[in-house]
This record gives structure tokens, sequence and C-alpha cells, in this order.
């Protein structure tokens, strides 16, 4: 069983190599004149997941096996500066969900994520507590305590500055994230707002574009809404459908969140912790930057969230792991 700590990092071995497929040619019992050319495969049908990815999927995947999984997968919910506990995220063996543990916050967990993948253990090692403090140093100038994390404004500031930071690279367009890109952003630039500062996702899956009424809220003419499946952390599920409205129901059921349901008996019932929901990232009609985002697709209000600081806007960014491609 793994042990349980603030920091796990076990991963000894991500690092693949593609193997080689092998084609072979048969004489057909009936010969035409004109030969039909197999359509050829290429890599790009078969894309790889990034191993930070694939260990986030492999957690929530455990985690929703357990007998009692919301009493071992919650949020780390903060009042009056104390949390729940010590924050943990535990990775058990294969075929042993019982050993599988989360309780954290949106930015910790992705950082102990990246630790695990990434970390001492591992074949690649730059994920590591000092790492996040040169890197992701806390926005407000302050000083990182120790065991703490870098929380959802620090990472955006990080991925703003991606260029800068090793084993990163920026995406500044929602057209162009990709599954394991990371997305963070700052609720109050000006200032540090508490307890939580921000948000911070990863992308699991890109959908396509999903136009809403509401997307004029945002007061962008054309404004471009793109839905993405995201894992994170969090103690406000990705969803609440008006439950007198079928359609809003129906909107849900199309793009849930694994953290909540609708009963048998037709009530809305939600729950916190790591999970895959949905939500809409806007792009700017002119230059398709970022212009802001939805938690979900029944949420009522868009909010305005660009790069740079702006009166009035939340501050946004993303960044891309590097350090798994094998050059």
């Amino acid at each position: 069983m793994s042990t349980p700590s603030a920091r796990p990092s076990r991963r000894r071995l991500l690092a693949g190599t593609a193997g080689l497929a092998l084609a072979a040619t048969a004489t057909p019992l009936v010969t035409t004149g004109r030969a039909v050319a197999a359509e050829q495969k290429t890599a790009a049908m078969y894309p790889l997941k990034p191993p930070h990815l694939l260990e986030a999927e492999t957690l929530v995947e455990y985690l929703r096996l357990r007998a009692d999984q919301w009493s071992h997968n919650r949020y780390n919910a903060e009042n009056d500066g104390r949390t729940l506990g010590r924050t943990t995220v535990t990775w058990g063996r294969a075929g042993h969900p019982e050993e599988f543990e989360n309780l954290s916050q949106c930015a910790s967990f992705l950082t102990l994520l990246l630790e695990r993948a990434y970390g001492t253990d591992t074949a690649y090692g730059w994920a590591t507590p000092s790492y996040f403090d040169q890197y992701f140093p806390p926005k407000d100038g302050s000083t990182r305590g120790t065991g703490s994390y870098p929380n959802a404004e620090d990472l955006q500031a990080g991925f703003l500055n991606a260029s800068a930071v090793p084993h990163f690279d920026p995406v500044t367009k929602p057209v162009n994230l990709r599954p394991g890109d990371l997305v963070a952003w700052d609720k109050d630039p000006d200032a540090r707002t508490a307890p939580y500062t921000g948000h911070t996702v990863m992308i699991r899956a890109y959908l396509g574009t999903y136009a809403s009424s509401v997307d004029s809220r945002l007061g962008i003419p054309g404004v471009v809404p793109h839905l993405f499946q995201v894992v994170d952390c969090t103690d406000n599920p990705h969803g609440g459908p008006d439950m007198a409205s079928q359609t809003s129901v129906d909107r849900y059921r199309a793009n849930p969140d694994t953290r909540a349901d609708i009963t048998a008996d037709n009530r809305w019932e939600e729950h916190n912790g790591v999970g895959y929901g949905h939500m809409v990232f806007y792009a700017d009609p002119g230059t398709d930057l970022f212009a802001g985002y939805r938690w979900s697709v029944n949420s009522s209000e868009p909010f305005p969230a660009v790069a740079q600081p702006v009166t009035g806007k939340r501050q946004i960014a993303a960044g891309r792991v590097n350090a798994f491609l094998v050059q």
C-alpha cells in the first residue's frame, strides 16, 4: 500500500516508446482491375495522454470504486484559517481502491499530482517542493510556509510567465488547450482573497463550441464558447441544473459532474472532492485569446477573465507540461 503523505511521488517510470505496427498483405480471392488502397492510420489517431492526466484519472476512477467514496474523497475546506486536516493525496496499489484517498484543494491537488508524475522518485525528477517555491511563489510576495502549496493565484501567475518556467509552455488561447493542460484564474488580481484566491483545473477533453443565450452577458459580440471536460478538486461541482426545467436537466445529463447526480426520486445531490466536470472557456472573436469562463453549461453568469490585469475582470492563464515528451 502507498504510504499516505502530504507529497506522495512514487512513479518509477513513465517515459515510453511507441510500438511499431507491422502490416501484412494478402492476395484477394478475386482481383479487380483497380486496387483500393487501405486508409493509412497515423499517430495522430492515437494521441498519447500525458502521465499526470493518467495519474489523475487513476485516482478519480479508483476513488469512485470505494464503497464510501465521499468519506475518502473530500475537498479540504477552510474556515477561519483552519482546514479539515493535513492535505493528503494517496495513490494505492492497482486493484486496491481502498488504498486511494484525497483531502485537498484545487491547487494543492494539482501540485501533488505533478509531484507524483514528475517528482523525485520518477525518471523526470523536477516536480519538487523547491521547484514550486521557486517558480510558483506566493503572488502577493509573502513567504510560503513549510508543507504548504501554491494556491490558484500563484499558479495563474506562473502560467502567465510560463515561457520562463522550466517544464511548462504557455497556452494563450482556449482553442489550443489539450488534454493535460492546466488553467488557473485569480478572482481578484488586486488583492489576495480569503480563504480562496481563485480556481485551477486540468483539461481532460475538448468537446467543441457550446453556444448559450447567456454568452451575451460577457458584453463581447461574437465571443466564442469552447466546452471542455475538466479534472479538478472542488467543493462546488460543475452542474447545478434547475430541477424545474427539463431543458436544464437534459443539459446537465449531457455534461455531468462525477461529484453530483440526479437521484431516482428527482433530487439534486452533490458532493465535493476530486472528479470530472464540464465548463466553458471563452475566446475573444478577434484574437482568440482568453476572454472569460463559465462554471458549467447551466451557469447563468459568465465571468470575464483575461491574461493581463484589467479592472473588473478576473485574471486567467494556462500552462502545458512539456517534461513528459521523449526527445
